[in-house]
């Protein structure tokens, strides 16, 4: 590998100062920063007729903008979000929240209390209930439902419902209403009510036209999981019921057809349904659902665990206590030093880890509480009272088809040891739910997609191709063989025996096609795999095409209506939207060179919207009809912007040290002037070119800002890096130095003013690369991989994950572990290399690192230290994870970087941590005079 050698120059760097010319218009400053404002959740009326988003901003102030589409109109509600328009737009309702200073305030004696919002869409005068945690508005626009808090010194039960007339404002009150819902039809509010006592608890239906209310049922027990069935008027909850016996809670399972009009009760008790598993319950943790044809409930079932036996009495205790104590005295007796298991000796909270274990013990430990809420699916039949227990282990997923005929099982079982390791594969079977008959019908999957719209067909990927599985006939179709597409993507640079599909758009209506992707474009093809067609042309020019949700699709995609896909040129950057209408050729209605996202539809309009932005642009909304022609921008996010220098961006075109074609997002410094040589920093992970189009708030908070970056005059270049199994380290400095070169190639960086910084995974490639190379003046590298013999036998603990699998087949890429191939472990290691370093290294770990053990980092300050490595700092910020939460912490990473690459790429003068460090007493003494704790 040639290693490049940096400039000696770089002790003669001089500070970058602004000329007259860029002096007028200033980059953004920390000052400024506070004012800046992102988009948040938007959406549009369903006339289309107003747009109400949210804006964020850097100093956590916040509102909600409501604008008018068919009118020049915008109204502001400061603090407010989650807003939600009734189907005729005559409301809209929306939570308001408080200010950051009053939510630094709050305390339990004055807790934060949110209200909500309602403005008359005509008038646009608006009313405010206060005190209110959750809300809903009935389907037909004419009530809501205002749920309160409940009172501060309860610790169980429900709260204050309040049913409001959107348009007299009448109110009518409940009391202890733990869940609420409306019918999808019309305005029936079903509750369930929660007392401390339990005394009134139950289920009640209110009628909010008539002021009618009924008690579908009432007793001491706690209702769980409230729920209707979609487009109907059927209900159904879970009704706890208790039993010494068990330490656990069962359920009696209620429902009730045509609720609110002429009801029929229906109720199955898992304690007297004749094939009800008397080991088993009725699970909380599982809400009850209706299928969609009202046929049957899905549930959820577990074993039942049992309460732990009650110290005996009476005679035959005492007489067992006295037999005991006889034992343990002649025990005793003999040995002084032996014990019985009598003795009264605290039990030993020892942790025993099996090689064996499937999940090793930290995994457990992390998901203990999924484990206990972990349930079989079950199915009730009302009709005939038939149960179908259709899951059958715990740890493997159990899904129903859409019609409700047929559940999947995975069974990992086979492959249990590779599936250890990252090489997950599955047996499918598939249980009859109206019999409970199963088979095993598909064996050794790895990627399986489930049911089709109506549930006749099963879909996965294996191979090459996509296969269907018809539950009718029990054939299996390769249905992608003649089609001619290349749908398994071999561009994916992991270690894996399967490569994976580039995926499935979706199943058209009544199964008639599934729309599936290749590379660039969509195919519709049959699921008996006749009448394969190609529904984009994407291919010729490399623009991938992909499927976009415009309206609700329960049934399935509706083929003849025009179906919207987003686009995005693979090479170019460039995005927009395409339309396909029935019978005609693609059109692409929207392709920019910027971002585009957010694509939505008016429910009861052909209004669309959507966002553009650009790394020097802003994200703004822009609406438009069906074909998008002529979109009006309806947003002006950030105008104060064009105070401020501010850098742009392109893409960048190299060819990595393997011949392969790779490209980089190079942005420029704020108020560039050409013919200069400015510093830059590389920031690199994996795939980073797609944000050449991004726009990044600057923010003292985000340490790693690239609009920071280059307002403080550095180019900042993003070059996409793919690999080589076993070589992630050397294929990083493949594509890395390549990138950096084809930069420094145009005249614009100087080369001996080049640095690189990254985190995680980055921040490995930061630590490795400046050891192979010494093209860089400096590093900072965040909570890196360093030792990649030590890291294989880390565990990952924030998801108590064994490092085994994402090293060999995830992002590590090793596909063996370290005794199969030790050269490679050793020559993509950066330790390995510290003999090598001569590029100033800042290295930062918290030291509660849950994903990359920050022991990582103690070694690598070790071998530094050893090696003599005198230009390494190691900062460690204590009680943070993987990505630094606190804002003190964030800010001063964020100082420091700058600090770093300030001296090291720019010549300022280097403040004393980064020449002598801080002693431990005066981090203290810093501490104490800033009101901190030394710890």
């Amino acid at each position: 590998m040639t290693r490049s050698i940096r400039s000696a120059t770089t002790a003669t760097l001089l500070t970058i100062v602004p000329s007259l010319a860029t002096a007028q218009k200033a980059p953004v400053s920390p000052a400024d920063y506070g004012q800046w404002e992102t988009l948040g959740p938007a959406t549009l009326s369903p006339d289309g007729n107003w747009l109400a988003y949210g804006i964020n901003r850097v100093d956590e102030t916040s509102e909600l903008r409501v604008r008018g589409l068919d009118r020049d109109t915008t109204v502001v509600v400061r603090f407010a979000s989650g807003a939600q328009f009734t189907g005729d737009t005559r409301w809209l309702a929306y939570a308001i929240g408080v200010s950051p200073e009053e939510r630094e305030a709050a305390n339990d004696e004055n807790p934060v209390r949110n209200r909500v919002g309602l403005m008359h869409m005509r008038t646009l005068e608006r009313a405010e209930i206060a005190g209110v945690a959750s809300f809903s508005i009935s389907p037909d626009g004419r009530w809501i439902a205002l749920r309160g808090y409940p009172p501060a010194a309860r610790t169980t039960g429900g709260a204050d419902l309040i049913v409001r007339n959107l348009d007299s404002g009448a109110t009518v009150s409940f009391g202890n209403a733990a869940a609420y819902a409306w019918a999808d039809d019309g305005a029936l509010l079903a509750m369930t009510i929660r007392t401390e006592s339990g005394t009134g608890n139950g289920v009640h239906l209110f009628d909010p036209a008539t002021g009618a209310m009924r008690v579908l049922d009432s007793s001491t027990s706690l209702y769980r999981g409230l729920a209707w069935r979609d487009d109907a008027r059927d209900l159904v909850v879970l009704r706890s019921q208790t039993d010494s016996v068990f330490a656990d809670t069962s359920h009696t399972i209620l429902a009730w057809r045509d609720a609110g009009g002429r009801t029929t009760a229906l109720s199955f008790d898992p304690a007297t349904a004749p094939t009800f598993p008397s080991n088993m319950r009725v699970a909380e943790h599982r809400d009850p659902q209706w299928t969609v044809n009202g046929r049957s409930i899905h549930f959820g079932m577990r074993p039942r665990e049992r309460a732990p036996e009650r110290p005996r009495r009476g005679a035959a205790a005492d007489s067992t206590a006295a037999a005991d104590s006889t034992v343990a005295a002649d025990s005793t007796a003999a040995s002084d030093s032996t014990k019985t298991a009598d003795d009264d000796v605290e039990v030993s909270d020892v942790q025993v880890w099996h090689a064996n274990d499937f999940r090793i013990m930290p995994m457990q430990k992390v998901q203990e509480t999924r484990d206990l809420q972990r349930t079989l699916l079950a199915v009730w039949w009302p009709d005939d009272g038939t149960f179908v227990q259709a899951g059958t282990d715990l740890m493997e997923t159990t899904s129903a088809t859409p019609d409700g005929q047929w559940a999947t099982e995975t069974n990992v079982e086979p492959y249990r040891f590779d599936a250890m390791f990252g090489r997950q594969f599955n047996d499918i079977s598939l249980v009859d739910l109206r019999t409970g008959d199963r088979s095993t019908v598909i064996e050794k999957v790895r990627y399986f997609m489930g049911g089709s719209a109506t549930g006749r067909y099963l879909v996965w990927f294996e191979g090459s191709d996509f296969w269907t599985y018809d539950t009718r006939t029990r054939e299996r179709t390769n249905i992608t063989a003649s089609a001619g597409g290349g749908f398994a993507n071999i561009e994916y640079d992991y270690p894996v025996e399967q490569f994976p599909p580039y995926g499935v758009a979706g199943w058209a209506e009544d199964d008639e096609a599934i729309l599936l992707y290749d590379r660039y474009d969509v195919w519709r093809v049959s699921p008996d795999g006749s009448n394969a067609r190609r529904l984009t042309d994407g291919a010729p020019d490399s623009v991938v095409y992909r499927y976009v949700r415009t309206m609700p699709e329960p049934d399935g995609i509706v083929m003849d209506r025009p179906l919207y896909f987003r686009i995005a040129g693979e090479w170019t950057k460039r995005s927009g939207l395409a339309r396909v209408r029935p019978g005609r050729a693609p059109e692409r209605l929207v392709f920019e060179d910027a971002s585009l996202g957010r694509f939505m539809r008016a429910d009861s309009a052909a209004t669309f919207a959507y966002t553009l932005e650009g790394f020097d642009d802003s994200p703004d909304w822009f609406t438009a009809g069906p074909d998008l022609a002529g979109a009006r921008q309806v947003t002006a996010t950030n105008p104060f912007q064009a105070d401020f220098a501010w850098g742009r961006s392109e893409l960048v075109d190299f060819t990595n040290e393997t011949g392969r074609r790779l490209q980089g997002a190079l942005l420029y410094p704020a108020g560039y002037e050409p013919g200069r040589r400015y510093p830059m920093l590389v920031y690199q992970y994996e795939i980073v070119s797609p944000g050449v189009h991004r726009y990044v708030v600057p923010s003292k908070r985000s340490y790693y800002n690239h609009a920071v970056f280059t307002a403080n005059g550095y180019f900042v270049l993003l070059p996409d890096i793919v690999y080589r199994d076993r070589d992630p380290g050397r294929s990083a400095v493949e594509a890395i130095v390549p990138a950096v070169q084809a930069v420094i190639d145009r005249g614009l960086v100087d080369p001996a003013r080049v640095g690189i910084v990254g985190h995680s995974w980055g921040g490995y490639q930061a630590t490795y690369v400046p050891t192979q190379t010494n093209i860089f003046a400096a590093s900072v590298a965040g909570a890196p991989l360093t030792n990649f013999l030590s890291m294989m036998g880390a565990i990952h603990w924030s998801g108590g994950l064994p490092e085994t699998g994402h090293w060999e087949t995830g992002q590590a890429r090793m596909g063996v572990p370290y005794w199969d191939d030790f050269d490679a472990h050793v020559r993509n290691s950066p330790a390995a290399f510290i003999d090598q370093l001569e590029t100033p290294m800042l290295m930062m770990f918290g030291d509660a690192d849950g994903t990359v053990d920050w022991h990582q980092g103690v070694e690598f300050y070790n071998f530094a230290r050893r090696a003599g490595r005198t230009d390494f700092v190691l900062l460690v910020y204590p009680g943070e994870d993987h990505g630094l939460r606190q804002e003190k912490n964030q800010v001063d990473y964020q100082r420091r970087i700058l600090e770093w690459f300030g001296h090291w790429l720019k010549g300022e003068p280097a403040p004393e941590w980064i020449t002598d460090g801080e002693s431990w007493l005066d981090r203290g003494k810093k501490l104490e005079g800033a009101g901190g704790n030394r710890r």
